[in-house]
């Protein structure tokens, strides 16, 4: 009884999130986001899944190859320039802008750690679907990097090693954005890349331990 209970509270977990994410993506965002999502994740565990281990850092590379051109495209390469440039420099006002937390960041957190994700969804509220769009873009635009990382490299199988990875990327593509005038640097978008890339080093370490990666 209480399994069944703990199921049908996890299954009206992913029901909500996935409802707020239609309310921000359209169809063909949300097709975009299944099908990068299929080739990063599902790519080199079913590579494992053959019993072809030894072609998965192959695999993860051409992948791997192909995310940071894409991530390329969409911040640099296919931006135009613009009049004005500006430096953006306070922390998470992006963030205050998108949600509102009725526990506040930190008894948000307290909350997350205490009872799981399910616990705070409900405390947070959409204040501008297009900061939020934003928000959650920059960072998953960063997930397949710390995913892929591991799978690409023995030597990258810590979060702080990836995680550092994902910070220094942001900050080069922010600085670019800058010099080239093709966007302005702004604080918040290198926090949500590099939280996105701590979300992806934890998804693929975990991946490279239980499928035993060498």
């Amino acid at each position: 009884m209480r399994k069944r209970k703990a199921d049908i509270i996890q299954t009206a977990y992913i029901r909500q999130i996935i409802e707020r994410m239609q309310s921000l993506f359209n169809e063909e965002e949300m097709m975009i986001f299944a099908i990068v999502l299929a080739c990063v994740t599902l790519l080199p565990v079913f590579v494992c899944a053959l019993r072809r281990r030894s072609q998965v850092r192959t695999v993860s590379m051409f992948v791997f190859i192909i995310y940071i051109f894409g991530n390329l495209s969409y911040t640099i390469l296919n931006r135009e320039v613009i009049s004005s440039t500006a430096v953006i420099l306070t922390p998470m006002s992006d963030f205050e802008s998108a949600f509102y937390l009725d526990l506040g960041i930190v008894g948000m957190i307290k909350e997350l750690v205490r009872n799981g994700p399910q616990a705070v969804l409900s405390s947070v509220h959409i204040v501008s679907g297009r900061m939020a769009k934003e928000v959650l873009l920059n960072v998953l635009l960063y997930i397949p990097m710390g995913y892929l990382l591991p799978f690409v490299s023995k030597h990258m199988r810590t979060i702080t090693a990836i995680t550092m990875i994902g910070l220094l990327c942001s900050c080069a593509t922010e600085t670019a954005q800058l010099v080239y005038r093709i966007g302005c640097f702004q604080i918040d978008d290198i926090i949500c890349n590099t939280i996105g890339t701590m979300i992806g080093a934890v998804a693929g370490i975990t991946m490279t331990k239980v499928w035993r990666i060498k």
